[in-house]
């Protein structure tokens, strides 16, 4: 084994105390190459890659099932919400969704829109399409 000499190295880079050059370990705790571990990255000999906890799940399961409804807008209320008569003549409140604004459509009352209500609150749905207005 080849020693190096303190004098050759840089000086603030070397230990406070007189410690023999090259640090080695004993032979039972050799470590890997950390070159040499992981082809795509180095990979440090110390560090610990975590798995998350997911990950060795099956895949997620489908979100819930919501129910789609066609209705009309029959008045316009603040932050984006809306009273809508939906085709069953039942009355929700309907929000719009992240689509609808952020593509800047804009709903006015009268209009024809599909809205997803979910089955744990059926009083308030999601405004998820503006439908075409047809002529008769």
């Amino acid at each position: 084994m080849m020693s190096l000499k303190p004098s050759t190295l840089h000086p603030h880079l070397l230990p406070l105390c007189n410690t023999q050059f090259p640090l080695s370990l004993p032979q039972s705790h050799s470590l890997p190459n950390p070159l040499l571990t992981n082809k795509r990255m180095p990979i440090h000999p110390r560090l610990v890659l975590a798995k998350s906890p997911n990950s060795d799940r099956s895949p997620r399961k489908t979100e819930e099932e919501k129910m789609t409804h066609e209705g009309s807008v029959t008045e316009s209320l603040p932050n984006g919400m809306f009273r809508v008569r939906l085709d069953n003549q039942d009355t929700l409140i309907g929000y719009i969704s992240g689509a609808i604004r952020k593509n800047y459509i804009r709903i006015l009352p009268g209009d024809r829109v599909r809205v997803e209500v979910s089955r744990y609150d059926s009083s308030r749905g999601r405004i998820t399409y503006r439908l075409r207005n047809t002529k008769d």
